[in-house]
Parts: structure tokens; sequence; C-alpha cells
């Protein structure tokens, strides 16, 4: 039983001999990744030498891109008029959650529409939804009647895939001199062909004391001219 008990405490002096002979692993090091996915994974090298910092990305970097775009609409209710239109949406101001936005739209000699307006995100800009209120200018001529004033509205944006794919939901109203209030509702599905052109189509809704018209057009845009 003695001859055991002597064994047994042998046994455990050397294994612990052997874990005191094992150097500590330095301070702040890592395991190595593996080297076959790291020599096959572009992404895994640029994570490995550069890691994101996740939480700057949200707070800082935009879900949706900055863009510059031209294109075409037609109105049904005008037995299919086609309009051309320029865009220019959310340039932001460095450092903050406010962006300037304007565009233009005409349509033969009697109609057209232009405006600029400024937005303030209330979430950081890297969130997949988002709301930010808007507070510009509106020009319209209908049927060669023209009505301008003040604007407000609110832009609703959906991320489905940051600077990818978004969908945007902007009512607004204009108070123009006279002829009543103006509704204008706006629906915008954006998706990124590559890093730098997108297409969004829109869907706009204009409705005034002169006439209610809804037309439908596609936009080709410039990301982050």
């Amino acid at each position: 039983m003695h001859c055991w008990s002597f064994v047994a405490a042998l046994l455990l002096l050397t294994a612990i001999g052997a874990a005191a002979q094992i150097p500590p692993a330095p301070p702040g090091s890592k395991p190595l990744p593996n080297s076959e996915l790291e020599r096959e994974s572009p992404v895994f090298r640029r994570w490995i030498a550069n890691p994101p910092d996740l939480l700057y990305d949200i707070e800082n970097g935009q879900a949706f891109p900055t863009r510059l775009g031209i294109g075409i609409a037609f109105t049904p209710s005008r037995s299919g008029e086609i309009a051309y239109t320029a865009t220019l949406q959310d340039v932001v101001l460095g450092g903050t959650r406010l962006s300037l936005s304007g565009d233009f739209w005409r349509s033969g000699t009697s109609n057209q529409q232009w405006g600029a307006n400024a937005r303030y995100y209330i979430l950081p800009l890297g969130s997949y939804f988002n709301v930010a209120p808007q507070f510009g200018y509106r020009n319209l001529v209908i049927d060669g009647i023209t009505r301008n004033g003040l604007e407000a509205g609110a832009k609703f944006l959906f991320a489905l895939s940051p600077r990818a794919a978004d969908i945007a939901f902007i009512p607004s109203w204009v108070s123009p001199d006279q002829g009543g209030a103006i509704t204008r509702l706006l629906l915008e599905f954006g998706y990124s062909l590559n890093p730098r052109l997108r297409l969004t189509t829109t869907v706009q809704w204009v409705n005034s004391s002169i006439r209610t018209d809804t037309s439908f057009g596609v936009n080709l845009e410039l990301i982050g001219f």
C-alpha cells in the first residue's frame, strides 16, 4: 500500500515539474489564425491586418450613400407624359447627422418642380432603420400655374443592406402663398449595381387644389462622387 502511495506521489511531482517548465504565453498574444483560411480569404486577411471597429461604423458610417443621379419618369394620369429628373441626395456634412438634398423634375413646358431641403437623422448614420425630419423649399408649376413655399416632412429609411439596398418613404407638405397646401409622397427603392453605380426606382404622388398626379420613375445614380 505504501509502495502505491509513493508511486502516485512521484507521478504528481513529475507532472507539476513538467507544467512549471512550460513558459507562460506573452501578454496580449493571440492564437495564430488558420494558415489555409488566411491564404484563401482576402476578407480574413484584411480583418487580421486591420480589425474593424463595428461601433465606430454604426456611429459614423452611412447605411445610405450620397448620390448624384439623372432619370426619367412617366405620369399615367397625363397619358404617360415623360418627365426628366435630376437629383442630389444626402450630402452629409462632416461629423454630423445633417444632410442636404435637392431635385429637379420637368415635363414639357407647363409642368415642373424643384426643391432643396435639409435632413437631420435622429439615429446614428449606420443604423439599419432611421428617421430624418426635413425642412426646405419647393417650387411647383402645375398646368402652367406656379405654387411655391416652405416644405416640411420626414424621411423614413430602411437599409436592407448598408449602402447596397434600401427603401425610403418621404411624406412632405408644401405651404404656398396661395392655393392651399400641397401634399407630396415619395417612395424609393434603391439597389447598388456596383460600388459606384446605383439604380433607384421611384413612385411620387402629388396632390394639390389644381390636380392630383402619380408618376413612376427610374434614376441612374453615381455613388459617393
